[in-house]
């Protein structure tokens, strides 16, 4: 049997679930501007109805409801657009960081500006055609020592930017490293207490949200797996390998890398605990990886990154000098009058290997002491011959029949290297580009499900606010009929 106040508590419970959704929409309005914030939404539902059906006891006039409640407050999130989104941001931040670098490399070269080895290339092959055609005028030998010193610098300027850069990429990755590491400890205590909030029944809405800009700032330094577990936890994951466990959290570190001659070459990322590898593949961490060892992860010689890039340089450069002198040592200078001719190189490289080719050659210092040790001509004695000269600026053309000759064409070799840069550049470009659109359209699907409309949110608002006045009015008629009950009934005879 209903009693007497029954009218009362069904107008309390619909005033205690208007007054929520109020204050939702109030929690709603007040993070309107907050791009982390998931919007909310009450769910109302209706209370058990009297009486209860029992067996043997069928309500002959039907059920009567007894009010409303809040059965849930919803956070509006769609999980397969925030994993995309993730990975749409590994994939952005992996080319953006490419972009960045490339960029780089393509000024430190300069072309086709006037300070570009390739202008000191021409610059050279130019003046040693001058001289095929005036071997003994001094002013001309001055000029070709001169050009080849300006290629000298210039091939040191870049590979110096060049190694810049790449030590820049070292230092930055333990910074990055430990970027990823605060953000994991985040999560795993994020874990934690989102854990204890759901163990009560309740959804915890905003550290659920803390949790997901988490995840995504996370998304933008490596490429990362996230999965769901009981208790509203997430595992999170790194190349198949635990980086977030509920709540714990495992470090990543680094160390340094020695190459065969016991020369500090590079950082490598490990797991703190165990000193495994880290495999990064995307990402902002994976987008530096790339462009410092191997961009695209291919294994080829003109695929790699920044350490390739020096490596053909110094290839290049050690080619270069070799067939230059290699072509040099068959002249004759102005002094040399009887055969055979003494054997000396115009360009030299201190470095016992060529492995540092690029930051090591320089103009012999005795030719630019002295420019008549140039050998220009073909015979001894003959000073008016430019055969030797000629042969050297033919270089820049193609190999020399000859066979000893190198079969590089040194001009189209170091074009070829410099096209392959810009190709990679470029490719970069357009994928960063493309990456951008697709972040753009999935943030704005998001911002659909997840994002606060003002509008709708203050037409809630009147929608709410007159229910609750409904309710305060349904609670004024019962009271006014319980004080005609208590107060009224029964007086007469008194």
């Amino acid at each position: 049997m209903r009693t007497t106040f029954s009218g009362i508590y069904i107008a309390l419970r619909a005033l205690q679930a208007q007054q929520t959704s109020l204050d939702i929409t109030g929690h709603n309005v007040a993070n309107a501007n907050n791009p982390h914030y998931s919007r909310q939404v009450a769910l109302h539902s209706a209370t058990r109805p009297f009486p209860t059906p029992v067996m043997g006891y069928t309500p002959s006039n039907g059920q009567v409801g007894t009010g409303v409640e809040i059965s849930q407050i919803v956070r509006m999130r769609d999980a397969f657009v925030d994993m995309r989104l993730r990975q749409q941001l590994q994939s952005r931040n992996y080319w953006a960081t490419l972009e960045e670098g490339l960029r780089q490399v393509e000024l430190f070269f300069n072309e086709p500006s006037e300070n570009s080895i390739h202008y000191a290339l021409d610059q050279l092959w130019d003046s040693l055609q001058d001289l095929s055609r005036d071997p003994e005028l001094l002013a001309v030998r001055e000029v070709v020592v001169q050009r080849a010193q300006v290629l000298v610098e210039s091939i040191h300027a870049t590979r110096e930017h060049l190694q810049r850069l790449s030590e820049n990429l070292n230092d930055n990755i333990p910074i990055k490293v430990g970027e990823v590491n605060v953000l994991a400890e985040r999560l795993a205590a994020l874990n934690v207490q989102i854990g204890k909030v759901s163990a009560t029944g309740s959804m915890p809405n905003d550290l659920l949200d803390e949790r997901d800009a988490l995840l995504e700032e996370l998304s933008k330094l490596v490429d990362i797996e996230v999965v769901q577990d009981y208790g509203n936890m997430v595992s999170v994951t790194i190349g198949g390998a635990s980086l977030v466990h509920r709540g714990t959290a495992y470090a990543l570190s680094t160390r340094e890398v020695y190459d065969a001659y016991g020369n500090y070459n590079k950082r490598e990322i490990i797991w703190r605990d165990t000193g495994a590898s880290v495999v990064i593949e995307s990402g902002e961490i994976g987008g530096m990886l790339a462009l410092r060892d191997l961009l695209n992860g291919s294994q080829e010689l003109e695929s790699q990154g920044v350490t390739g890039i020096i490596e053909e340089l110094d290839e290049w450069t050690a080619q270069f000098v070799h067939e230059f002198n290699r072509v040099h040592r068959q002249g004759y200078n102005l002094y040399e009058t009887d055969a055979p001719p003494v054997k000396i190189n115009f360009f030299v490289i201190d470095h016992p290997d060529d492995s540092y080719a690029a930051h090591n050659i320089r103009v012999n210092p005795d030719i630019v002491a002295d420019p008549r040790l140039i050998k220009a001509s073909s015979l001894p004695g003959v000073p008016g011959n430019g055969d030797i000269a000629r042969k050297l600026a033919s270089l820049r053309l193609g190999p020399l029949d000859e066979p000893d000759a190198s079969k590089v064409f040194l001009g189209d070799a170091f074009n070829s290297f410099i096209s392959r840069i810009g190709v990679k550049t470029q490719e970069a470009i357009r994928m960063t580009e493309n990456q951008v659109v697709l972040e753009n359209h999935l943030q704005n699907l998001k911002e659909s499900i997840s994002g606060v409309s003002l509008d709708e949110e203050m037409a809630n608002m009147i929608r709410f606010q007159h229910a609750y006045n409904a309710a305060a009015r349904m609670m004024t008629a019962v009271d006014e009929t319980l004080d005609t009950i208590i107060h009224r009934l029964g007086i007469v005879g008194r």
